[in-house]
């Protein structure tokens, strides 16, 4: 198997590997931190959507200490699971928990209302029309290839993967046929920033796999275009 740095540059992808979870953390916040900055200079206002799961918390903790004019950020989720934010599942909870000196701050966009699974997508499209196009996107990965709460044999799969999708946002469910909320190939593909982070030798495999070809029916291989960056780091709190 090519390494992942020679399979990314095939496909012209920025490729960052960080030698410890601490400087993958540092690294990733300064290359937010850069763009954020640099759209609130030429724009007045900066957009971020970021991802759950465990892998970001680090950089979560970290990009809480930054001093940054987070009055004119936007921060947005680019997938939710269906439960409130005091649920110890919930994306909006972790970044409730990583970021408490931050999140109070930024004009808030969360994706779960506590309607229904379709009428909260829909609520969120709307709220979301007012970002678009989003300034910085992190995306996350699955070890099925999933990205967002875009899943592998998901039904209409091709069309909320497309730039085309017919809203920014809309209630889909995990493989365990959990109820999800994710942002659609509309919005993640607006982007202007965008990030593909992962860590762990599992994931890497998975992804050498994605970028090699093998599995393209993959949500995440739908993504290994420009101008998608993939910063890389090892496993651990």
């Amino acid at each position: 198997m090519q390494s992942l740095s020679a399979l990314a540059a095939q496909r012209a992808l920025p490729f960052r590997s960080n030698p410890s979870v601490e400087a993958h953390a540092n690294w990733l916040v300064e290359r937010i931190t850069r763009a954020l900055q640099a759209a609130i200079q030429e724009r007045g206002r900066a957009t971020l959507a970021l991802s759950g799961g465990r892998g970001p918390a680090p950089f979560l903790r970290a990009l809480n200490r930054v001093e940054l004019a987070w009055e004119r950020v936007c921060v947005t989720l680019a997938d939710e699971r269906w439960v409130p934010p005091e649920h110890a599942d919930s994306n909006a909870g972790l970044l409730w928990r990583c970021m408490p000196e931050v999140m109070p701050r930024v004009v808030w966009t969360p994706l779960y209302h506590g309607l229904s699974p379709e009428q909260d997508a829909a609520r969120s499209s709307a709220a979301l029309a007012e970002l678009m196009p989003l300034d910085v996107l992190v995306l996350g990965m699955g070890t099925n290839g999933h990205t967002a709460s875009l899943f592998p044999g998901a039904p209409g799969l091709a069309d909320l993967l497309s730039a085309q999708a017919p809203a920014l946002c809309m209630a889909t469910e995990s493989t365990e046929g959990a109820p999800r909320l994710t942002l659609t190939g509309a919005g993640l593909n607006s982007a202007r920033t965008q990030l593909l982070e992962i860590r762990g030798e599992d994931k890497a495999a998975v992804l050498a796999a994605a970028l090699s070809g093998q599995h393209p029916q993959w949500p995440v291989s739908a993504f290994l275009r420009n101008p998608l960056e993939i910063v890389y780091g090892p496993d651990g709190d």
